[in-house]
């Protein structure tokens, strides 16, 4: 990309020149995608590809810089079009185009969000909504089978050695590693373990297995990251054990400290737990927003018990009826927590669903403004390549061991799980998912009240 190759270290030094011409235009035009880009981050890609770049386009870009733009959004946690966004407005106009461009792609699906999110909250007991997400929660088990589908054809495929087979009028081409990889995160995820750690120890194999030659010429260097990931490891497991392996004085001389105190009334605040939460989140979320759902699912459902395992699967109902990402499920997440937080007052949950979105897309924003000519340079790493074959498989197997656990609540008689197998099929076939949710909650509703 256009200074990607430097050594700059801001975005501003090769962004865009801001003028308030410029920055009315990237409103305007961000305003628009968020309001019509139903179909998903391929949608909105092709959107922007179509309008902004080329001789017969706006003109904002040529086609390397935006397909550069692209593969480097794709190597990066958090929501690629979203990011795609931002890099636009910034090739546009700087920073402060980068700022326009994300607030104005997010802000008609953050409105759309907290308004169902209202309406879902408010009318939740009524029969006639407890019929429309009896249709609408199977689709979304089908929607995400169909997305993981297609995830998984292109990840088990980057590995070198292949099993060559047809699926669905499909050819899949299998490495058999990378199928174990996918098999154990489904597994690991399924039983409680974090997303991150699956995701390390799967970039750690991918290296081992397939740069072994480089490992074997390096070992001293190898085993120096092979140190420092065993103690980052060991550390992650003991952390919930950590204060219990103090001895009783240095636990007396630990409760008694001040930072101590303070550390604890931070962390007991529900506004700091929220955005903190949304924060590790957003950084964390490789592979596109459906990675959401594990990590939600093992802390939101089952550690901090925020939502309900059916909430959220409603939650990412509302989240794929909008046409923005759907990592904006974060909204429903905040608004729910607040809600419950306040007593019920829709102002305070409104902001929890501000708060939540802020803390998800922030690391987006950070990654673009701040150190986006570093991730330039990284993606070329033959390492760091290598690391993202594993990391591929694994974030397809967590994505599916969270969703056997949301389709216990989802599938509850042969009509949910037909509706399920149904929309995976229409979803293949290139259905969109909008209005798949729309058609499942009308079915759900009349099988709910007429069916015997």
């Amino acid at each position: 990309m256009r200074g990607a190759t430097t050594d700059h270290t801001g975005v501003d030094s090769y962004g865009g020149k801001p003028t308030r011409s410029k920055l009315l235009e990237i409103a305007r035009y961000f305003l628009f995608i968020g309001v019509v880009g139903f179909g998903g981050p391929l949608v909105h890609i092709a959107m922007m590809e179509d309008d902004l770049v080329g001789e017969d386009s706006k003109e904002w870009s040529d086609e390397a810089v935006f397909m550069e733009g692209l593969a480097i959004c794709n190597m990066l946690p958090g929501p690629a079009s979203t990011q795609l966004g931002i890099v636009m407005g910034w090739l546009r106009a700087g920073t402060p185009g980068a700022l326009v461009a994300g607030f104005c792609f997010m802000l008609p699906t953050f409105l759309i969000v907290v308004s169902f999110s209202w309406l879902y909250f408010a009318y939740q007991q009524v029969p006639e909504v407890q019929a429309l997400f009896y249709g609408i929660n199977p689709v979304v088990i089908g929607l995400i089978a169909g997305a993981a589908w297609s995830m998984a054809r292109r990840a088990l495929a980057d590995g070198r050695e292949h099993v060559a087979f047809s699926v669905l009028g499909e050819e899949w081409s299998v490495d058999g590693l990378l199928l174990a990889v996918l098999a154990a995160a489904v597994v690991a995820t399924a039983l409680g373990a974090n997303p991150v750690v699956q995701f390390l120890f799967a970039g750690v194999f991918a290296v081992l297995v397939y740069r072994s030659a480089w490992v074997r010429e390096n070992r001293r260097q190898a085993s120096l990251w092979a140190l420092v990931g065993g103690i980052a490891g060991l550390v992650y497991a003991l952390r919930k054990r950590a204060f219990d392996l103090l001895g009783p004085s240095a636990r007396a001389a630990l409760e008694a400290s001040p930072v101590w105190g303070v550390v604890l009334a931070l962390w007991s605040n529900p506004w700091i737990q929220l955005f903190a939460f949304m924060v590790y989140t957003g950084a964390f979320i490789y592979g596109g927003g459906l990675v959401l759902i594990p990590f939600i699912e093992l802390y939101v459902v089952g550690e901090f018990g925020w939502l309900s395992a059916r909430e959220f699967v409603d939650g990412i109902a509302i989240g794929q009826l909008s046409p923005g990402p759907v990592v904006m499920t974060t909204a429903f997440v905040g608004y729910k927590l607040m809600l419950d937080v306040s007593g019920g007052a829709v102002p305070i949950a409104v902001l929890g669903a501000l708060v939540a979105t802020v803390g998800a897309f922030g690391p987006s924003f950070a990654f673009i403004l701040g150190l986006f000519p570093y991730f330039a340079r990284v993606r070329e790493n033959e390492g760091v390549r290598t690391a993202l074959i594993g990391v591929n498989a694994a974030v397809v197997g967590a994505i599916l061991g969270a969703t056997v656990t949301l389709a216990t609540e989802s599938f509850v008689d042969p009509f949910t799980v037909a509706l399920a197998v149904a929309t995976f099929g229409l979803f293949h076939r290139g259905v969109h998912a909008a209005p798949l949710i729309v058609g499942g909650g009308a079915l759900g509703m009349a099988w709910y009240f007429l069916a015997p």
